[in-house]
Formats: structure tokens, sequence, C-alpha cells
């Protein structure tokens, strides 16, 4: 397969991003940027050259403004209070350059694409790797940092990954390909139990719904690989670990400590007391948010009220993405974050029934970023992190790629429309 030059610096970007960005540091956020400018060179110099993207305009018109909401409820905060920072649009920029980032993207051909699979490998032996050191192969308690990375990030993320190679299973591949991914996915599963982040963990119940609904014209024996797999090895990893076995059973503990007012300062008490007061805040600033700069000081007139701890209000977010968006940018952050989920969500879902197998299965990839992210988001705050702002918009534009470029292939227009 032959790769024009100018088709060359997208792909290389893609598959440096998908094989390193969680383990080298700036890579990721280097990898957006560089796609973006890649994205005004194809809007200013290879439009005409490639009138496909064009095509794409009106299906994805609505997500390019969806995408660019987070940054306008940041605005419309700024507006309502009167007080205007640049520090603030730096997460929402990096989800409203979309636009740029599908530009970028859709001048890889399909046939390229489907390199990503082995970039994904290479990404879970690194992050496997990765993990094995700084936890002492798991042996140490869990750890809030991996290096330049949030544990909980790196946990999720490479959770992510994993259900990716998962879903790619039922495409037509070799056995030692189709081996050498069950590997890449165990391997993926193993950095989260080393880390033992429960938020990561709180996906798979979500995780096997949908795959359920969404197999159902699969084989049966590609059925039973596809659930049983993740669920075989989620079970090992409790029996073999009693670190794993504790923090799952520490939940019913912490939730019984914070009932009886015992302790309200475990994992679990402070979550819930930061959920109750990053809810008050928005109750009180329904409209246009506390803001970044008001979050921490709003927090600790709460805690001078006795309302929550004074541990409690030192947390750098609600540890709940929606909560966090409420609390900081009032109604207009809500709804930018259930849209930026829910819009990108309703597409892929749209498209899971495709007579095209590789529409499918990226399709099933991109509801799978929406609903994992979604899921996270229910104890962390996905788009606190700054290198996830990055990972969702690239991949999301990889998987409506794919997914445009397949069916142009399905229906027999070259590579180059």
């Amino acid at each position: 397969m032959q790769i024009s030059s100018c088709r060359l610096p997208s792909l290389a970007v893609l598959l440096a991003f998908s094989s390193l960005g969680l383990v080298l540091p700036n890579l990721s956020n280097a990898s957006l940027f560089l796609l973006v400018l890649l994205g005004i060179v194809t809007l200013l110099v290879y439009r005409h050259q490639t009138p496909g993207w064009q095509a794409q305009l009106p299906s994805m018109k609505v997500l390019f403004i969806v995408m660019a909401l987070p940054a306008l409820a940041v605005l419309i905060h700024q507006v309502g209070v009167g007080h205007f920072t640049f520090r603030d649009y730096d997460r929402p920029l990096r989800l409203a350059f979309f636009v740029m980032v599908f530009l970028a993207v859709w001048r890889v051909t399909d046939m390229a694409l489907d390199w990503l699979p082995w970039a994904w490998m290479l990404a879970c032996v690194l992050c496997f790797a990765k993990a094995w050191m700084i936890t002492d192969g798991g042996s140490l308690p869990n750890s809030g940092s991996l290096g330049f990375m949030a544990g909980i990030a790196f946990s999720n993320a490479a959770m992510l990954i994993g259900t990716w190679l998962l879903l790619s299973l039922q495409l037509p591949m070799s056995t030692l390909q189709r081996g050498l991914r069950i590997v890449a996915i165990v391997l993926a599963l193993g950095v989260t139990f080393m880390v033992k982040t429960r938020g990561t963990w709180l996906v798979l119940p979500f995780y096997a719904v949908f795959l359920i609904l969404y197999l159902k014209q699969l084989s049966m024996m590609r059925k039973m690989l596809i659930l049983l797999l993740p669920l075989v090895l989620v079970g090992v990893a409790m029996l073999s670990s009693d670190m794993v076995k504790h923090r799952i059973y520490d939940i019913g503990d912490d939730i019984q400590a914070y009932s009886d007012r015992s302790d309200r300062e475990t994992s679990v008490g402070q979550r819930l007391q930061i959920w109750l007061g990053s809810w008050q805040l928005y109750r009180e600033h329904p409209g246009f948010g506390v803001g970044r700069e008001g979050f921490k000081p709003e927090l600790h007139r709460l805690a001078d009220k006795g309302e929550i701890s004074n541990a409690v209000a030192e947390l750098p977010h609600s540890h709940n993405g929606m909560l966090f968006q409420m609390a900081l940018w009032g109604t207009g952050g809500l709804v930018a974050w259930v849209l930026t989920y829910l819009v990108p969500l309703v597409m892929f879902w749209r498209e899971l029934g495709h007579a095209d197998v590789k529409v499918r299965t990226y399709a099933a990839m991109g509801v799978a970023l929406c609903l994992g992210y979604w899921v996270f988001d229910f104890t962390d705050v996905m788009f606190f992190w700054v290198i996830l702002n990055g990972f969702y918009t690239i991949n999301l534009a990889i998987f409506f790629c794919a997914i445009g470029r397949c069916k142009q292939a399905s229906a027999g227009l070259p590579a180059n429309a």
C-alpha cells in the first residue's frame, strides 16, 4: 500500500499518538496541535484535492458545533460575571479543535487506518510495563500518579484501548493477529488491576450490557469469546489479588462509615461530600456557576459552615464530571457536558446496524469511547486531565473518519475522494 506524501504526516502523528501518547510526556499534546495544524493546511491547501471531506459536512456539522459548546459555556460564564481569563479556555479549546483534527485525519485512507490496532497493541505493552514498574508489579497500594499522568486517567485510557482491541476481534484476521490482540487485551486489563482504580472497573458492567445488545449478529463462538474474556480475567484478578478484593469490599465499609458518621474521610466518604458540595454550588449559582477560580473559595465557604470537611475543600475537582461542569459553568456547563457525550454516542449508535463489518466495528469503538468517558465521569472528571481532552478529540475524529472512509470503500469510491 502506497501512501501519498501529503497524507503521511497525519498518519505518522496518529500512529505515534496511539502507541506512545500514554507513556511519553507531552506527546499527546504535541499530537493534538500537530493535527490541528495539519487540519488547517488541509483546509487551505488540499481542500480541492480531497473533496470527500466536504460530503461529510452535512452529517458532521452538528457535532462540530457540539464540540465547541464547552468553550461557549466558559464564555457565557465570563460574560455573566464580568471577569475574563484565557486560562479557562485551555481544556475546552482542545475539544473545539475537533473540526480541524477531523480534517487532518480525513487525509488518511481507510486502509492506512487499519494500522491503528498495531499501535494500540504496542500501547498496551508499554502501559503494562510502565504500570508494572511504578506499582512494583501491582504490589503497591493505589497510587495517585503514574509519572506525568494521574493513575485513574492512565487506567481509564488503558481500559478504552483494550476495549477497542476487543471489539476489533470481529474483523477478519489471521490467527496470529487474533492471538496478539488477545494478549494486548489481557495486558490492558492488567494495567487497571495494578493501578487499582475502582472507577475504571465501574465501566465493565456497562460494556457488558452494550456488547450483549451489539453482538446479536455474531456467531455464538465469537460472542462467547468477546463476552467471557474480560469476565474471566476480572474473576481471576479478584481471586488472585487480596488488594483488588479489599478495594472492592472497602466500598461497602466506606458507605457504612459515612452513613453512621463514624468516618466521613474515607475515599468514598470524601466523594459523597464533594458531590453534595458541588450540587450546592450549582443550586446557588445555576446561571453562570462559580468559575474555576471561584471553585475552591466556595468549597472553603461550605467547609466553614460545616457542610463539608476542610480536607474535601482542598480537592481540585468534584470527582464527578457532570457536577464539576455544573458547579464551574452553571447550566451552560451541564448542557455542554451532556451533549459532548450524547450527540456522538447517538451518531455512532446509528451505524451499528450497517452492512459493512468495518463500519460497525468502528461505530462500536466510538460507542465504547463515549460510553466509557460518561461512566468514568461518575467518579472522576475526565476533561479535568489535559491529556484526556486531546485523547477524546483525536479518537473521536479517528472513528468518524474511519466510518466515512469505509462507507466510501463500500460504495466503490476512490480513496482520494
